[in-house]
C-alpha cells in the first residue's frame, strides 16, 4: 500500500500564504501618487469655490478642501478677498453655499471657512510632522481657469521664506483658480495649500505649508464666527509678526519703473529712481537678472 505525502500539501498552503502576504504587502505600500482610486477619493474633499459680491456678480474663482472636520473649508484668504459669498462646487457637481468665515490670517494667506450646511466628505488630513524634502512627490488638485479639480504630479523642488511665510516650491502644474487647493505627499497627506505660481517663468509654483494652516485653526476658539457680508476684519484676522526680516533683506531687489531687469544694486548703471522689491514679486512681474548684477 502506498503511503501519501502529506508535506507535498504543507508546501501548497504555505506558498499560497506567502503569495498573499506578498499582494498584502504590496497593496499597503502604494504610493498616493501612483493610486488613482486614492487620488479620486480626495478629489471627493476639493471644491471650485466661485466668489461672489454683494452685487451677485461672479469676481473670481478658486480652490478649497474640507479639512478638521465635515463643515470647515481651507483656503487661501486672497481667493475669498472682495466677496460676499461662495458657492463651492463639489467634484459631483453640487452647489453648496459658504458666507461664514471661522479664522483669516491674511499675511500668511490663509482663510478657515464654515459650510451652512455639513458636507459629507471624508476630511484631509493635515500633516505638519514628516520631514519634508526636495524630490520628494507630491499631488496638486485644484481648478486652474475654472477647470474643476484638475489633478497635476511633480515633486517638490526647494523651501522659500518670504513675508513670514514657509513657503514649498513645487513643480506640479497649477494656473490661476488653483489657489486655495492641496498639495499632498505620498501619503495621501496634505502638506500646504497651493498658492502662487509665476508666469513669467518655468514651472515655479509655491505653496503655504499646512503648519500654518493648523497654527491658525489651533488658535482659534473653535466658536466664533463671522459673516462674509458683514465682517470687521479687526475681529477676525490673526495678524503675524515678520521673524525673518533678515532673511526677507536679502530677498530684496531693485527695479525702475521703466526698466526691464532687476538689480542687486541700487546704484547699477542705468538705473533711475531705483525702488525696492521682493526678488519673487519681480520674477512674478516678468524682470530679467541685470547682466551686470548678476555675472
Amino acid at each position: 500500500m502506498e503511503r501519501k505525502k502529506p508535506g507535498i500539501c504543507w508546501i501548497l498552503v504555505v506558498f499560497i500564504a506567502f503569495q498573499l502576504l506578498v499582494v498584502n504587502i504590496s497593496i499597503a505600500e502604494q504610493r498616493f501618487t501612483e493610486d488613482a482610486d486614492a487620488i479620486e477619493c480626495a478629489a471627493d474633499s476639493v471644491f471650485m469655490l466661485e466668489i461672489y459680491a454683494d452685487t451677485n456678480q461672479r469676481i473670481g474663482v478658486g480652490s478649497g478642501f474640507v479639512a478638521f472636520n465635515s463643515s470647515l473649508l481651507v483656503t487661501n484668504y486672497h481667493v475669498i478677498e472682495g466677496g460676499a459669498y461662495i458657492i463651492a462646487v463639489s467634484d459631483e457637481h453640487e452647489r453648496y453655499l459658504i458666507d461664514q468665515i471661522c479664522v483669516i490670517d491674511k499675511e500668511k494667506d490663509i482663510a478657515i471657512l464654515r459650510f451652512d450646511e455639513d458636507y459629507i466628505a471624508k476630511p484631509l488630513e493635515l500633516d505638519a510632522e514628516s520631514k519634508l524634502k526636495r524630490a520628494q512627490p507630491v499631488v496638486a488638485i485644484g481648478s486652474p481657469a475654472g477647470l474643476m479639480n484638475t489633478v497635476s504630479i511633480g515633486n517638490i523642488s526647494a523651501f522659500y521664506k518670504k513675508d513670514g511665510r514657509d513657503w514649498i516650491q513645487f513643480t506640479a502644474p497649477i494656473s490661476s483658480g488653483s489657489s486655495g487647493g492641496p498639495l499632498l505627499n505620498d501619503l495621501g497627506k496634505v502638506i500646504g495649500i497651493t498658492t502662487a505660481t509665476y508666469a513669467s517663468t518655468q514651472n515655479i509654483n509655491m505653496a503655504v505649508k499646512a503648519e500654518s494652516v493648523l497654527d491658525l485653526y489651533n488658535a482659534w476658539d473653535g466658536k466664533s464666527i463671522v459673516s462674509m457680508n458683514n465682517r470687521r476684519d479687526q475681529l477676525y484676522v490673526l495678524s503675524t509678526v515678520n521673524t525673518n526680516a533678515e532673511n526677507d533683506k536679502a530677498n530684496k531687489v531693485y527695479i525702475s519703473k521703466s526698466g526691464k531687469k532687476y538689480h542687486n544694486n541700487p546704484n547699477c548703471s542705468g538705473m533711475q529712481l531705483a525702488v525696492e522689491i521682493d526678488l519673487m514679486d519681480a520674477i512674478e512681474k516678468g524682470y530679467q537678472p541685470c547682466g551686470k548684477c548678476y555675472k
